[in-house]
């Protein structure tokens, strides 16, 4: 989908065919993750998200298949990220060109895009693939879940596949000490350098993130063995550029997420607005 004539967006989200059309409402990475990255600018957060919900609105009068998911930075600068998850490149293509024949909803997303411009410093779209050999546990049951950190790893040229190749270890020794965390990786191939990967892990509150450290603890460490400590070790001194981790809340105003998400938590999704505070009742003016 476009939204923004761009993209309807980051990462483990749905799509036509990925989480968009689940049935048993899961949290399923899609094989192609289009990522929309707009940096708000200071003090324009809360506008920002009141002229965001035009989008979902506009789609959802239209009955647009492809869905997205928002979510919002907790860490870092201040930044929204919209994720769309495609069976394919060419999936997403048929989208962008299906919403460029509809006059009405191209109409009002080229009129939303035009003031959305003033909140924001900055825009960029990326594209990733998934890396299912690489994933662990990744499909999730989508109730509950509020959050991703997501872990962004440059590694220097030339080393994909040291990349790979490490991450498959990690991946076994999960396997092996059996641990009850999740996560995707995806790899980029358009939008930005090719030596990006995204890793994301999704929590449904932060008293999860506070047990990662004892989740990766000892059991974690003896399934990695020395040999395997030790060319993790050398991953990071020889093939790592830089990373950096980062949470991020899920946004209901501004997503557009699957119908069975809705239906499983009606209140987080589509919660039903305030009701209107009564007037209070005029007092009777005291008698002389």
């Amino acid at each position: 989908m476009m939204r923004k004539t761009i993209l309807s967006v980051v990462g483990m989200c749905l799509g036509a065919t990925g989480i968009a059309q689940a049935q048993e409402a899961m949290l399923t990475p899609p094989k192609v993750l289009v990522i929309t990255r707009e940096v708000v600018k200071p003090g324009k957060g809360p506008a920002h998200e009141k002229w965001e919900t035009g989008w979902p609105r506009a789609f959802a009068k239209a009955k647009w298949p492809v869905r997205w998911l928002a979510v919002t930075s907790m860490t870092g600068e201040s930044r929204a990220l919209y994720m769309t998850g495609y069976e394919s490149l060419a999936a997403w293509e048929s989208d962008r060109e299906a919403v460029d024949k509809s006059t009405a909803l191209s109409a009002e997303n080229e009129a939303l895009g035009v003031k959305d411009g003033e909140f924001l410093s900055e825009t960029r779209t990326g594209v990733f693939r998934y890396m299912p050999e690489l994933s662990y546990q990744a499909d999730v049951p989508a109730a509950g879940m509020r959050y991703f950190q997501i872990a962004s790893i440059h590694v220097k040229p030339g080393h994909g596949d040291h990349f790979t190749e490490i991450r498959k270890i990690v991946r076994a020794a999960h396997e092996k000490a059996g641990l009850s965390d999740h996560y995707s990786v995806y790899h980029m191939v358009a939008g930005g350098p090719t030596t990006h990967y995204l890793i994301f892990i999704p929590i449904k509150s932060l008293a999860e993130a506070d047990q990662f450290p004892v989740i990766q603890g000892k059991a974690y460490e003896d399934a990695l063995g020395e040999e395997g400590r030790k060319k993790v070790a050398e991953f990071r001194t020889q093939g790592l550029e830089s990373s950096e981790t980062h949470l991020f809340a899920f946004s209901p105003k501004m997503s557009y997420p699957p119908k069975a998400w809705v239906d499983g938590e009606p209140g987080f999704w589509a919660p039903k607005p305030a009701p209107m505070a009564k007037p209070a009742a005029k007092k009777e003016a005291a008698k002389p």
